[in-house]
């Protein structure tokens, strides 16, 4: 009788951990490091191979959020959340006038195209992003943990006073993001809090911390 509570017990959890799955970055390999933000996905998608409307289609895709819940893993959406209908694209560039971004539509193949934006808000810089979701849900450090990072410092400066480690943080609290710098504030597994500046990007722009979304 324990035993099949147990097993019972168990396969709740897993499917409740499917249904609840979101897809999010979870290695610095997973962020291509030619990145400048996310683009919120239309509920249609449409991507063009150049940005101009006349240009050939190259992907479009109904986007039913409903039917996405439980998707652990998408060869496209670098952020989805779909019990909130939310699902990011990276960006890697932008046109001149603005009006469209280039995005990653297959991460596995580096695959890029072009959208329209139908609203401003839709493009999103890594700043914008952070400072919205990152000041809201707190930071995860990315997997390998990177050197680069390690270091809370008292100015956003690598020379400047060194006044903690990131060492298995329990919770990051952002107040602001300043070029590849941070000020957060780090509580670890004793209680005790450092505020201080980390590196969240390197000069290649490899990416090391995310948000925590939810």
């Amino acid at each position: 009788m324990l035993k099949k509570l147990i097993i019972g017990l168990f396969t709740v959890l897993v499917l409740a951990g499917i249904t609840f799955a979101n897809v999010v970055p979870v290695n610095t390999s997973d962020i291509p490091n030619t990145t400048i933000g996310v683009y919120q996905a239309d509920k249609n998608l449409v991507i063009y191979s150049k940005p101009d409307k006349k240009s050939e289609v190259i992907l479009e895709r109904p986007i039913d959020y409903s039917k996405l819940v439980g998707l652990k893993n998408d060869c496209m959406f670098a952020v989805l959340v779909p019990e909130k209908e939310l699902g990011y694209l990276y960006v890697t560039d932008t046109s001149d006038d603005e009006e469209w971004v280039q995005v990653i539509y297959d991460k596995t193949k580096g695959l890029k195209g072009w959208v329209f934006k139908n609203d401003d808000f839709q493009f999103m810089p890594w700043v914008n992003f952070y400072n919205l979701y990152g000041r809201k849900y707190g930071l995860a450090l990315l997997k390998p943990e990177s050197p680069v990072i390690t270091g809370i410092f008292s100015n956003p400066d690598d020379n400047a006073q060194v006044l903690g480690q990131l060492s298995r943080p329990k919770f990051i609290h952002l107040t602001s993001v300043e070029g590849v710098w941070m000020l957060v504030s780090v509580l670890d597994l004793m209680g005790n809090t450092t505020t201080g500046y980390i590196r969240w990007r390197d000069v290649e722009g490899n990416i090391f911390i995310f948000p925590c979304m939810k």
